[in-house]
């Protein structure tokens, strides 16, 4: 685990879920990254206590969290009003929002300090110009208010090789093999443009700077990328997932909390 304490005055967050889960790994009991995700989410706006409900803000909303709608339905549920931005103008977010706005996050018509909780699910590794992403974060979110980010851990191998697929122009080829073609199975996600510019804990920290505090946790799972890897080499993989895991190594997937100030 990689943890920035926060300041004295800025307590950390105390999950309902294991302390086991949130600081390595998550079980094959859970329904997936999702749930886990969702778990955490949840588990701060019981915590926010904002009057009349919480304003909840899903950035990257049309896929679902991590392609499953259920979890955006257990947040709605908590949420007071539940907000979504999506610019793939080919998704089609879920009947939960009160609204979405079809743009990018930096171009959102978002009311400044109205959002209590903002979450982004593989998204901040598509961050062209991060400065610009974490300003507009500090316009909308009050101050008091919290930032999920869950993305792929920049000091894991598979960005690396992510990047270099991008690099050879092969990258769609592959998933088209390992996940299937688009339109043809669910898993297959869209392969949109990785830059891995604000995906480390210390890009994060720079990044926050005065404005928000932070705490970052890398998660491992065995077997966590076998639906990137070909059935031939997964035993390989997750013989890398051991290597990575006994050797106290960051995971594959990066997740941040961050408090406005």
């Amino acid at each position: 685990m990689t943890h920035l304490d926060p300041p004295p005055h800025v307590p950390p967050f105390r999950p309902g879920v294991p302390d086991q889960d949130v600081t390595g790994r998550y079980g094959f009991a859970w329904r997936g990254p999702g749930e886990f995700y969702a778990r955490l989410i949840v588990d701060d706006l019981e915590s926010l206590g904002a009057a009349s409900g919480p304003t909840v803000l899903d950035i990257g909303c049309g896929g679902g969290l991590l392609g499953a709608r259920i979890w955006q339905q257990a947040i709605a549920a908590r949420a007071g009003c539940y907000i979504g931005v999506e610019p793939d103008t080919a998704a089609e977010p879920a009947p939960v929002f009160a609204r979405v706005h079809p743009y990018t996050f930096e171009e959102a018509p978002i009311e400044a300090a109205s959002v209590d909780l903002a979450y982004a699910a593989m998204v901040l590794e598509h961050v062209r110009q991060p400065a610009d992403f974490f300003a507009k974060l500090a316009d909308v979110v009050r101050p008091g208010g919290v930032f999920w980010a869950f993305t792929v851990d920049r000091r894991h191998y598979f960005s690396w090789c992510s990047e270099l697929l991008g690099a050879l122009r092969l990258k769609d080829r592959y998933l088209d093999r390992v996940r299937g073609r688009r339109g043809e199975n669910l898993a297959r996600y869209d392969n949109f443009p990785v830059y891995y510019r604000c995906n480390s804990p210390a890009a994060l920290s720079r990044l926050a700077g005065n404005e928000f505090s932070l705490q970052t946790w890398s998660l491992h799972r065995l077997g966590q990328l076998d639906g990137y890897v070909p059935y031939r080499l997964r035993r390989l993989s997750r013989m890398a997932d051991r290597i990575i895991i006994r050797a106290r190594l960051p995971g594959s997937v990066l997740v941040a909390r961050m408090v406005r100030r």
